[in-house]
């Protein structure tokens, strides 16, 4: 068993393996063949890992995202995910050395059961950075609607070159978490994503993201009010406007996850109707 670089032609086994993590590799801008690793035994595919770049407009990270195949033995399995992490970790510190003036950092989030791979991110030099709870909303539930100013409109927001920039520079101007531009060009290729906005005069006052996770659980995120528009109910409406989405596509759960110590956000995510689901735990790797 042994780990080498992505080769274009092994898209078709890596489809297999995880039909999504291909469909990512095909489409989402932030993944380069160079930083993706693949595991080999008896010349064939049985792991697949990956870094994503996510740009924001004022930072620079990257994310750790992996995959092994199934297979009944878990301590085959396991050797699979520490070939693969060995692999990332490697071509993350050629990053680092590549880009020495931008700021990279691999991230990946657990599950709190999750102890035994979080013990052994632990081992490979990760620290645990912060919790985020994610949130629930049971959509059998009425949902409240709130009054916004009559001069603010709430309609589904259609992405092009020229909308894209105008989005990201309210997310900038309204968020410490940015969405990164590559990751919204992939979700607008999803037809269950949809993104609503607030717009004043032609501008942007804040937004809020839905997609599909399964059939019956939809997400509402990437939440964001611009601070001139705050404490008006738009992110209230906004919100409602979201989960009434969810609600039309015959899903019976919305999630959202939330920074821990963001306690504004949890408060009103609270007030709205939305409870702690459960918890994952931020890992980060920074080591040169």
């Amino acid at each position: 068993m042994y780990i080498r670089k992505f080769k274009q032609e092994d898209l078709c086994r890596i489809e297999q393996i995880h039909s999504f993590l291909a469909v990512q590799i095909k489409y989402h801008n932030g993944i380069r063949n160079e930083n993706i690793v693949c595991v080999i035994k008896d010349e064939m595919i049985i792991g697949i890992g990956f870094l994503i770049i996510h740009q924001t407009r004022n930072l620079q990270k990257t994310e750790v995202t992996y995959s092994a195949s199934p297979d009944g033995d878990s301590k085959y399995n396991k050797k699979i995910r520490d070939l693969l992490m060995d692999g990332l970790l490697k071509r993350f510190r050629e990053l680092k050395e590549e880009n020495p003036n931008s700021h990279y950092y691999l991230r990946i989030c657990c599950d709190t059961e999750e102890t035994e791979e979080m013990q052994a991110l632990l081992k490979k030099g990760f620290a645990i950075w912060r919790a985020i709870p994610v949130l629930k909303y049971d959509l059998s539930q009425e949902i409240l609607h709130y009054k916004i100013p009559e001069n603010i409109h709430i309609a589904k927001y259609c992405f092009d070159e020229r909308s894209m920039d105008k989005y990201l520079k309210a997310d900038f101007s309204a968020s410490t978490e940015l969405d990164s531009e590559a990751d919204l060009w992939f979700q607008t290729g999803n037809p269950g994503f949809a993104c609503y906005t607030a717009v004043c005069d032609g501008e942007i006052a804040g937004a809020v993201s839905v997609w599909d996770i399964s059939d019956g659980r939809g997400a509402t995120e990437n939440i964001f009010v611009v601070p001139e528009y705050r404490r008006k109910n738009i992110a209230r409406e906004l919100i409602a406007t979201a989960l009434e989405d969810l609600k039309e596509r015959n899903r019976t759960m919305a999630t959202l996850s939330v920074i821990g110590t963001n306690g504004k956000a949890i408060m009103l995510y609270l007030s709205c109707g939305y409870t702690l689901y459960y918890n994952l735990i931020e890992m980060i790797y920074e080591h040169g």
